[in-house]
């Protein structure tokens, strides 16, 4: 299905998460739907008596109004084309059940408010990226989205399955809001030396030309990339080739190949989601 789920709470990071889900689902034409999940604090009893809790009814109203002020501050005329949900209960609870009842991409901010408003926690985004089934983008820093929109997406692949994925994702987005895409490799010098102790200049074209046949779907589908071998741990250096080439998302896989393989492993997508300034998409590696 063609649309966008975004988390919302009134955090900044929820509402830069929403203004980058608008912004890409503007330039790809998917539709986007803001979920807002409450629920009541788990303390009702205070030193002076039982607190009166407001029904639920009149909770979704004052939402309503601060939700739909947000958006409108936020997103300008394009907050009219957000669908705006309110869902009683933990906002991974009710994100991961918006999605699975259809949707692209999922998106939320890093962190978002504590206590009876705040619903996106820093626990929230991990349980998406844990579990979701569709690709999850994590928001950490305002602004999200530079006035030239999603300009320059940039990939890690490594070979296995998850990165198959997230290449196929990215370069599908690529094309969809027209954005330059960069299919990037790290790779360490142990992983140039081979078993029988060949020259690392013939572990690095034996390299290049893997990357050539994992790239081979874009050149299927035509979509225009270029590719770039990085050095280190895939942790930093997608993180700096970022940085060198501009790159307004960074995608990966869930979950690349182990000890072996050692180029996307399954810490390198939650070291980005925490400390990449830039969103970054973590796709399910599937089952």
């Amino acid at each position: 299905m063609d649309r966008v789920v975004v988390g919302l709470d009134g955090s900044p990071t929820a509402t830069a998460a929403t203004r980058w889900a608008a912004q890409v689902a503007g330039g790809s034409g998917w539709s986007v739907r803001a979920i807002w999940a409450w629920q009541y604090p788990a303390a009702t009893i205070l030193p002076i008596g039982r607190a009166d809790l407001p029904n639920p009814e009149e909770v979704e109203r004052r939402l309503g109004e601060q939700a739909r002020e947000l958006l409108h501050e936020a997103l300008g005329d394009r907050a009219d084309s957000v669908t705006l949900e309110f869902r009683r209960g933990p906002a991974a609870g009710a994100l991961l059940h918006a999605v699975r009842e259809g949707a692209r991409m999922v998106v939320v901010g890093s962190r978002g408010l504590g206590g009876f408003e705040g619903m996106l926690l820093g626990s929230v985004s991990r349980q998406l990226v844990e579990h979701a089934p569709c690709p999850v983008t994590i928001v950490r820093h305002e602004p999200a989205v530079p006035d030239d929109g999603v300009a320059h997406v940039l990939v890690g692949i490594d070979g296995s399955r998850g990165a198959a994925r997230a290449l196929a994702f990215a370069g599908e987005l690529a094309r969809a809001i027209g954005a330059e895409l960069t299919v990037a490799s790290a790779v360490s010098p142990s992983d140039l030396v081979q078993a029988d102790h060949e020259e690392p200049h013939t572990g690095l074209d034996e390299h290049r030309k893997r990357i050539w046949e994992w790239t081979e779907p874009l050149r299927e589908s035509g979509i225009e990339h270029q590719v770039a071998v990085v050095d280190g741990d895939a942790r930093t250096a997608l993180l700096d080739l970022a940085g060198q080439r501009g790159a307004d998302l960074l995608v990966v896989g869930s979950r690349g190949l182990g000890p072996v393989g050692k180029l996307l492993l399954g810490s390198v997508a939650s070291s980005l989601v925490k400390h990449a300034r830039l969103p970054v998409t973590v796709v399910p590696s599937g089952r």
